[in-house]
């Protein structure tokens, strides 16, 4: 090409004239909106972006009232539970969770006494009162929950060549690597159930659910005990080991199987516990709420455009036919930029995660795996007392749909790249929207439907370092609400503080 322009004048002549009318694009393109690349967007140099208005129509039915809202919560500390004791806990933490990230269930691992474990009841118990002492404070109604990822390890036994259990062969590493509960041992179960909900009475708590399971399909290095869904021994155990925990504790809530989402939910449902359960009268009379963990196969979160049918073949499986809540209880794998960097969502999908739940799965309650650690990791929303992008994404829902809300009747065009829920509380006399705008344009909200509130505090939150579920000042409008680029708004209307 250069040997060309040096031999022939009329084509340079005319390339320096392409040259110059390609410069007078770039220089009108600089008078537009030039915005750096939004976090996870590889790359330093600014791109060019004519961002543009759109308006987006959301209608809402306020008489087409869909599920109760029971909570939303995380698991377990401070710190993790083989950290030191001192770092576990305090009131500052507590005061933190509950009344700004707003928390109304926390879940919690009931050990056995083995030696081997992370955590003993002594270490746990000043959590269990710490939190239950500022919820009461605070007049919040926290649900104390509790699974259990393996029984103690004389009520266990080894798992056969035939994957059935041995009864009567002691599983030989305890409570880790899986293993099974002894058939024989249905009732001594039952009665450790008890005794560890007698634990939480005897502190002051009344434990609103228990799980019998963690995970039940897999062999882990840690706490774990297997039960083979083909010979139908999840669903035996809760007919045989629920009854003995309820004839104590009548008032308790039993919630299962825990296991994988993109299982329950998939193609290959009918191989796993759920339809297990269904297909057992003794089972299905004693599990109260269906719960999955938000994992693909136990290790990566399940997000993104794949939920929308996962969590509509939950409603349509389990809560429709069974007329039983379901829960997510675990999930975690979010890095806590904003946006999704590489193969790792990030907190703006955790927040549409919760939303998809919500919204194709009449979800009842979300609960995040650990809370806090020494740093903000893919497992925890803090460090420590520190906030991360994800405790602001939760925030949205956490803070502001409080126990008791009932989802409405909601309808978006997925081609808007707009998402939302809505809830109203006539207990708290409150109603709250939460909107997500995956789009990289400002959006202006068109609401319709009867008796909606003219106007509405406004919590936004975008990448921006200093929009952490932030309110605007005074009160927007509703024919004055426009939400940012690649954002979660939440807007109230009433009293969302008990």
């Amino acid at each position: 090409m250069i040997r060309a322009f040096k031999n022939s004048r009329p084509i340079f002549a005319g390339c320096v004239l392409i040259f110059i009318l390609f410069a007078s694009i770039l220089s009108a393109c600089s008078k537009k909106d030039v915005k750096p690349a939004p976090p996870g967007v590889t790359g330093t140099k600014p791109v060019v972006v004519v961002v543009k208005d759109t308006t987006v129509s959301i209608s809402i039915d306020r008489s087409q009232k869909l599920q109760q809202i029971d909570g939303f919560g995380f698991f377990g500390g401070r710190a993790p539970w083989w950290a030191d004791a001192s770092e576990i806990y305090s009131d500052d933490w507590a005061n933190q969770v509950i009344n700004d990230l707003g928390i109304t269930i926390w879940r919690n691992e009931l050990y056995s006494d083995s030696p081997d474990q992370d955590a003993t009841w002594d270490k746990q118990r000043p959590v269990v009162e710490g939190l239950n002492k500022v919820a009461k404070a605070a007049k919040v109604p926290l649900k104390f929950i509790f699974t259990v990822w393996s029984p103690p390890a004389n009520l266990k036994c080894k798992i056969g060549a035939d994957n059935k259990p041995i009864s009567g062969t002691p599983n030989p590493t305890g409570t880790k690597n899986g293993g099974a509960l002894d058939p024989a041992k249905y009732t001594e179960y039952g009665n450790y159930l008890a005794n560890g909900l007698q634990l939480y009475k005897d502190a002051g708590v009344n434990v609103y659910a228990i799980s019998p399971q963690n995970e039940p399909l897999f062999v882990e290095p840690y706490n774990s005990c297997v039960y083979n869904n083909m010979d139908g021994s999840y669903a035996a155990m809760l007919a045989n080991v629920i009854p003995v925990v309820k004839s104590k504790f009548p008032g308790v809530k039993v919630f299962g199987a825990e296991n994988m989402l993109d299982m329950e939910g998939g193609k290959d449902r009918q191989y796993f516990y759920n339809t297990s359960i269904k297909n057992s009268p003794d089972a299905l009379k004693n599990i109260d709420i269906w719960a999955m963990h938000g994992y693909t196969e136990g290790i990566n979160p399940s997000s993104g455009s794949v939920l929308e049918g996962l969590w509509n073949t939950v409603k349509t499986e389990y809560i429709t036919p069974t007329q039983k809540p379901a829960w997510m209880t675990e999930t975690s794998g979010y890095d806590d930029n904003w946006l999704k960097t590489g193969k790792s969502p990030g907190a703006m999908d955790l927040a549409s995660d919760i939303q998809s739940a919500l919204y194709y799965g009449q979800a009842s309650a979300w609960v995040w795996w650990e809370a806090s650690d020494k740093n903000i990791n893919e497992y925890t929303l803090m460090a420590a007392n520190i906030k991360g992008k994800k405790y602001y994404a939760s925030k949205h829902f956490y803070r502001f749909i409080r126990p008791g809300a009932r989802m409405v009747k909601l309808n978006f065009k997925s081609t808007d790249h707009v998402t939302a829920t809505a809830f109203e509380n006539t207990q708290m006399n409150s109603f709250t929207i939460v909107l997500i705008n995956s789009s990289a344009n400002n959006v202006k909200l068109d609401l319709n439907g009867d008796n909606l509130p003219d106007n509405y505090d406004y919590y936004y939150t975008t990448s921006a370092v200093g929009d952490n579920c932030k309110k605007k000042d005074g009160r927007v409008k509703k024919t004055d609400i426009v939400l940012p680029p690649y954002s979660v708004v939440t807007l109230v209307n009433g009293n969302v503080f008990e």
